[in-house]
């Protein structure tokens, strides 16, 4: 909805490609927009002055019906086009002039002759006066700094209703409202200091109007500034002349005319005649913002005729896209552009749009001045505007995804692929696993059966350095076949598969340093072995890191006067770190990185037995969980070996 309204906007704004060129705002009023309004001016105040020669009374009501039809004319407006004005000046002022209205037309009512109050007087008259251009000044003093702000209507009349209720009930109900006119002797001090106190009132209001004239449009700004000039010059006309039927009534009068006028110019006339510069303001601005969203979307929009496909308006995305000019697409159709990669598309788009009306997400194959391929989602559908039946195309470039899209799926064939390779080296690993498990054993099985029966059968007639020989040949195939048993759990350790779950390493450990203490009891080690230590890990896994490290700890730590083998934790949570220590042998750091290489021994190692397998079993582990491992030592005073989960 958005992009149509830019649409719209786009299209008025460039009148002259859509054939718009005749078009132009109307003018914003001046006090006299043309000869005929200034004759019926003239006019109007030459019979209001005729009207006085004839009788002042007719003369006063004259005016005093007109300033209650205007203002109740000024309401009508501003009340009816309250939703849509951010500027609620001409909100308030309506509102107050209703009010303002009302008391008026009770002071033309209070004349004698009017016969509508009992035994009415000039003080009567002359309070609802007085208090009427009070409650004006101050409502034109505080309209403008209601410009910007949130404005509650039916507050606000409340608000009114009160102030006026109470006015009236001060001057017909309680004789507290102070006298205004005194019979024989004229206008009360009162009265004349009010009529100064309004004035300032007034002038306040446009010292006020002034400091916010950025507001309004230049004219509408001089009408009302004019008008509170006028309703100045009315009240010191009466306040300066004394005789209220003279000269300065009708100086006083006639101001307050002309200023009920210069509303009446800029708040009804601009109101009906000029909606685009005054009511319609924010419209024409909203029109410029969606403009320029619809010129600058980085979307390519389009908005072309839906009769012969001409384009009539692009955005800057389309220029960039399709690498060309603005000057040079306008006029011209797609197919004379050569846009389409393939014409059955355009066919195809075409014929969905006469049969839904609009077309959504079509994947289109473009192309731009050069030749080179854009794929697209493309979306379409008709707008009308200015009776004219139009096609608004939205283009959405998917040539980047695409490309992606492309590798993404070579990388997934490629992996696919690897995966495959990997199956049948896994498969080839399970056979050579079964190789060594049963044609490896069983030739070490047939010579150690072999050695047992040579000695049984032969070994008295052997001397002792034969005997040892076949017991070394026994001895060996044994580690032999330790060896095999060894390599295939290391090879399994990559295929098994890992169940987590939360386990508790100290008590793991616990058990561990138990049965080393059973196989070796003539040994004296301190186990420190930190309580309720857990880890989410497998737990058979587990079980065989805590094995080879306390079992490594134990070994290096066998020529250690007082051995000390500890296994803890620090920090908590994720960043938990575990290790097992201890005050043996230890290695130098040089070798560090080495150590958990398999079948790797360092130097002095071959003092302990040993295949050099179970650091490399326990990085394998502890890489399978997402963790790593390290190791701290020093020759003669022990190693410190750290993992993570």
């Amino acid at each position: 909805m958005l992009i149509v309204y830019a649409a719209t906007a786009i299209k008025n704004q460039r009148g002259v490609t859509m054939g718009q060129s005749g078009k132009k705002y109307p003018h914003n009023p001046t006090l006299f927009s043309d000869y005929g309004s200034l004759l019926l001016g003239v006019a109007f105040l030459l019979g209001l002055y005729l009207a006085n020669l004839h009788s002042h009374l007719q003369f006063h009501t004259l005016v005093e019906i007109f300033s209650v039809v205007i203002a109740c004319g000024i309401f009508v407006i501003a009340w009816n086009t309250r939703r849509f004005l951010n500027n609620n000046y001409l909100l308030f002022i309506g509102i107050a002039s209703l009010f303002v209205a009302a008391i008026d037309l009770l002071h033309a009512l209070s004349s004698k002759n009017m016969g509508v109050f009992q035994n009415p007087d000039a003080n009567l008259a002359s309070q609802l006066r007085v208090s009427a251009r009070y409650l004006h000044s101050v409502s034109l003093l505080l309209a403008p700094f209601c410009l910007k702000r949130k404005l509650k209507p039916g507050l606000l009349v409340s608000c009114y209703t009160a102030v006026v209720s109470l006015a009236l009930a001060s001057i017909f109900v309680w004789p507290t409202f102070p006298d205004c006119f005194i019979g024989g002797i004229g206008p009360t001090p009162f009265a004349k200091a009010s009529e100064y106190a309004i004035s300032l009132l007034f002038v306040a209001a446009l010292v006020v109007l002034i400091m916010k004239r950025r507001a309004f449009d230049g004219n509408i700004f001089l009408l009302l500034s004019s008008s509170i000039v006028m309703f100045i010059a009315a009240r010191l006309a009466f306040a300066l002349y004394a005789d209220g039927y003279g000269t300065g009534s009708l100086l006083g009068h006639f101001s307050r005319v002309i200023g009920f006028y210069l509303v009446y110019r800029a708040m009804i006339a601009t109101g009906l005649v000029a909606p685009y510069n005054t009511l319609f303001r924010e419209l024409k601005e909203s029109e410029e913002k969606f403009s320029k969203a619809f010129r600058t979307s980085p979307m390519v929009l389009t908005i072309s005729s839906q009769e012969d496909g001409r384009y009539v308006e692009v955005n800057e995305a389309f220029e960039r896209l399709l690498k060309r000019r603005h000057e040079e697409v306008i006029g011209r159709t797609s197919i004379e552009l050569d846009i389409w990669a393939y014409p059955a598309d355009r066919t195809k788009m075409v014929q969905m749009l006469m049969e839904r009306g609009e077309v959504r997400n079509l994947e289109f194959n473009f192309k731009d001045r050069d030749g080179n391929a854009i794929w697209a989602l493309y979306s379409a559908t008709t707008i009308e505007i200015n009776g004219e039946q139009l096609l608004l195309s939205m283009v959405n470039d998917m040539t980047e995804r695409k490309r992606i899209a492309g590798e993404i799926e070579i990388l997934n064939t490629d992996l696919t692929s690897r995966a495959f390779e990997l199956e049948l080296a896994n498969q080839e690993l399970e056979a050579f696993s079964y190789t060594v498990s049963h044609d490896l054993r069983a030739p070490l099985t047939n010579i150690s059966s072999y050695s047992q029966i040579l000695q049984a059968c032969c070994g008295e007639g052997l001397d002792e350095q034969c005997l040892g020989y076949m017991r070394n040949i026994f001895g060996e195939t044994e580690r032999m076949d330790q060896l095999i048993s060894t390599l295939l759990n290391f090879s399994r350790l990559s295929r098994n598969e890992i169940t987590k779950e939360q386990i508790d390493l100290g008590l793991i450990a616990e058990v561990i340093a138990a049965e080393l203490q059973l196989k070796e009891p003539e040994r004296r080690v301190e186990c420190v072995i930190a309580k309720e230590v857990t880890a989410v890990a497998d737990r058979k896994l587990m079980q065989v890191v805590l094995e080879n490290l306390l079992g490594n700890a134990w070994k290096y730590s066998g020529k250690t006067e007082n051995p000390v083998i500890e296994f803890g934790v620090k920090g908590s949570g994720d960043n938990s770190i575990y290790f097992v220590r201890d005050n043996g042998a230890g290695f130098d750091m040089a070798y560090a990185e080495k150590m958990f290489t398999p079948f790797c021994r360092l130097p002095g190692a071959g003092e302990f037995k040993g295949h050099g397998i179970g650091l490399a079993t326990v990085q394998r582990i502890i890489q399978r969980h997402g963790g790593r491992v390290w190791a701290e030592g020093a020759v003669g005073v022990g190693a410190t070996i750290y993992f993570t989960l």
